[in-house]
């Protein structure tokens, strides 16, 4: 056995059961050792700390402080990991670093939201904090005097009554803080618009409607309904017919996958206490008197209801003393604030996934590494090296882990660094670029290489050929009957549409879609035109646009996010408002590639991590704001000097754009196209833009289209032989200068 340390020799049958386990280990996970890059000798070690869960880096290294005088830059936090033993040498111990957090692009929102103490966590690491709305102090105490001394100041601050008169009223009101902030500004001697106005703005900072309403004690002037940090609340009728407030359900996430035998529910006259798994995720004191023999509890979907039957039918400021309400909104924008400044410590890796409909897709799962991890700071001279590893354990359990072993020899004192870069970073000016994405710090260089490229595109565009329909001569190669092999209806739709027929045997077609159109039917003109290869991803098609026409007004600024990192940041500084198409051009057979669209140039950075390789500028339609429409232009190069047919109709696409506060959501993979009917697009597009606008756009896309393929035949030519077919789309915008689109 090849394991080292201090453990004893294991016997013989324990050693032949190891090596069984470790076997199975290597044949699952053989792909991940090998592009990890960890040594083969320390892999029998890897597994041991993995399947017994060792994380031992404790026994070898401590948490020290980055000093005033050390490149606070080069770290993330402010603290750093230093060797604690004499000495580590290199390639001697592998280690696991745990992760705080794994999520998805599409469920991240959500569970920093919801999953406990996750948000919390967050906000210590990027040390963003929410603006709490503290509602006021209602000990459970027989000293009511006492309480109210403590809220004076709050009463006095918000309405501008004196003190004398703000203790009165809470005294009046029995300690009720808000109750006394509304009698004060009821005040005579106001103005009654103004008093109005200032108690409707309580209402609503407190998450309820206008004030106004009927009831025998104030209560439906009040917020039935809000949220904390940790909950929400809900008070309501037992009786439909009643007016009194007897009932309140208090809403708890706890997470998915949570089960009734693990919830714990204590009911006391004026306590409450929910545990989850040995765990308590809420205690405290109730504000008034419960029916305990009446308290129930259910948990679905990964929450816990606790309902309560009140003693008496009052309306309840608070469920528990001392809570803080949220603002739903002003909670909504921290939270996207806090979710931002992640993307600095996120970290990412694929996986394949089946949908429902067993179609498969590559998907990016996120990770944020524990507090162990965070603190390796960043070295263009490594000491170690850190990677993440999914470990199949014997249950079939997927357990996500980082693994990190020294490449060079430490001694007791030394910090540990890594390379942040991917190893595919090595051009020194972009791995600048790249590390802005973690480490912040002047941006100017960005901003200076951006501007190179655009006067490059510039002068580029100056010099392109100009093209136009009525340049094109007609091409003499005439098309009428279409093979396709393994046609879909929606195919043959399709092929009607364009005023061809579709045949079912290749001898009768003039042209073959076909994959082995080279070995079957090789007599015929096929779709293998040498530029379908050339322009095969989006890119190489943005690379050689960029040499080719520069700077266009029909052409969709782009960037590589692997050899333009720093021309990409100085454009997304350039405008703050610019949205970006991700793709990913990682081609896998019978595997779809999600589309990303953000707002936030280190989400787009961080995802050259895991293969997507262009950002394209992007806007959400100038018909709907909660969809991204593309019209589609289908062109068909013929074999005789690469002169073209195509389909005069244009099809439009639709993508959806989720929403969030009226704006499209900033972090999002893009859901599936679906066709939209051209007739009722343009009768949408006419209504926005006048009765001519699309068909003004339908000529412009035209002429596009004959100039880029003009462009195109001069990167590369025609076999003489063989079809291209290509798909040109185009995304409707606002040109708010010329008034149209």
């Amino acid at each position: 056995m090849a394991i080292s340390g201090d453990a004893q020799m294991p016997s013989a049958d324990a050693a032949s059961s190891f090596m069984l386990r470790y076997g199975q280990f290597e044949a699952a996970h053989k792909q991940q050792l090998e592009s990890s890059g960890l040594p083969k000798h320390l892999w029998q070690v890897l597994y041991k700390k993995l399947s017994s869960e060792i994380l031992d880096i404790g026994d070898y290294a401590v948490l020290s402080s980055v000093g005033d005088s050390e490149n606070h830059a080069a770290y993330m936090t402010e603290h750093k990991l230093c060797l604690s033993q004499d000495k580590l040498d290199a390639l001697s111990n592998v280690f696991l670093i745990d992760h705080a957090w794994t999520t998805t692009l599409d469920q991240a929102l959500s569970q920093i939201d919801s999953a406990p103490g996750l948000l919390e966590r967050m906000e210590t690491l990027t040390g963003i904090f929410e603006p709490h709305e503290k509602m006021p102090i209602m000990p459970n105490t027989e000293s009511l005097d006492a309480a109210n001394e403590v809220n004076v100041p709050v009463v006095v601050a918000q309405t501008g009554v004196s003190e004398e008169r703000a203790r009165e009223l809470l005294t009046k009101t029995g300690g009720d803080i808000i109750e006394a902030i509304i009698a004060a500004s009821k005040d005579p001697g106001e103005d009654q618009g103004k008093k109005n106005s200032f108690e409707d703005q309580i209402i609503k900072q407190l998450g309820g409607g206008s004030s106004g309403g009927s009831g025998g004690d104030g209560s439906a002037d009040k917020p039935k309904e809000w949220r904390t940090r940790k909950y929400t609340c809900s008070q309501y009728a037992l009786d439909s017919g009643s007016d009194k407030l007897d009932g309140i359900d208090i809403s708890i996430p706890v997470g998915s996958g949570i089960s009734p035998r693990d919830v714990k529910c204590v009911f006391l006259r004026r306590h409450l206490e929910v545990s989850v798994g040995g765990n308590k995720v809420l205690e405290g004191d109730l504000h008034a008197d419960i029916e305990t023999d009446e308290a129930t509890w259910t948990v679905e979907n990964g929450v816990v209801m606790v309902s309560l039957v009140k003693k008496t039918g009052d309306y309840w400021p608070v469920a528990l003393v001392g809570e803080t309400h949220i603002n739903p909104f002003v909670h909504n924008k921290h939270v996207m604030r806090v979710y931002g400044e992640l993307w600095k410590y996120f970290q990412g890796y694929d996986f394949l996934a089946q949908n429902a409909d067993q179609s498969v897709v590559k998907r990016t799962n996120w990770y944020i590494q524990d507090e162990v991890g965070l603190s390796i700071g960043h070295s263009d001279s490594p000491n170690v090296r850190c990677m993440p590893f999914l470990y199949l354990d014997a249950r079939g359990q997927m357990m996500p882990f980082s693994i990190m072993w020294p490449i060079k020899s430490l001694s007791k004192g030394d910090a540990l660094t890594r390379d942040f870069c991917p190893v595919w970073l090595a051009d020194v000016e972009q791995r600048k670029g790249y590390l802005q994405s973690i480490f912040a710090g002047p941006k100017q260089f960005a901003l200076d290489a951006f501007e190179r490229m655009r006067e490059e595109w510039v002068q580029t565009a100056k010099n392109a050929a100009r093209a136009s329909l009525a340049s094109l001569p007609v091409p003499k190669t005439q098309i009428q009957r279409v093979f396709v092999e393994g046609a879909t209806d929606e195919t043959a739709k399709s092929i009607q549409e364009a005023g061809l027929k579709l045949v079912d045997k290749a001898e009768e077609a003039d042209i073959v879609f076909d994959e082995d159109v080279g070995q079957t039917h090789a007599d015929k003109q096929s779709n293998l035109h040498p530029l379908n290869s050339m322009f095969a991803s989006t890119e190489n098609t943005l690379m050689a646009f960029q040499k080719v026409v520069g700077m266009q007004s029909w052409l969709r600024p782009g960037y590589h996010l692997r050899t333009q990192i720093n021309e990409f940041i100085g454009a997304a500084m350039m405008n703050s408002n610019s949205w970006w198409l991700l793709t990913n051009d990682q081609a896998i057979p019978n595997v779809k590639q999600q589309k990303i669209i953000t707002n936030n140039w280190t989400t787009a950075v961080r995802h050259a991590d895991v293969g997507y390789t262009t950002a394209i500028n992007c806007t959400p339609s100038a018909v709907s704001p909660d969809q991204l429409c593309l019209a589609e232009k289908m062109v068909l190069l013929t074999p005789d000097n690469g002169l073209y047919v195509w389909d005069k109709d244009t099809w439009i696409y639709a993508y959806p754009i989720e929403q969030r506060d009226g704006k499209p959501e900033p972090y999002q993979v893009m859901a599936d196209e679906r066709q939209v009917q051209e007739t009722a697009f343009v009768e949408s597009f006419s209504a926005h833009f006048g009765a001519d606008a699309f068909a003004g756009f339908a000529r412009a896309t035209e002429h596009v289209v004959a100039e880029v393929i003009r462009l195109m035949l001069g990167i590369g030519s025609s076999n003489g032989k063989d079809f291209g077919l290509f798909s040109f789309r185009f995304a409707f915008s606002k040109n708010d200068a010329a008034g149209g689109v």
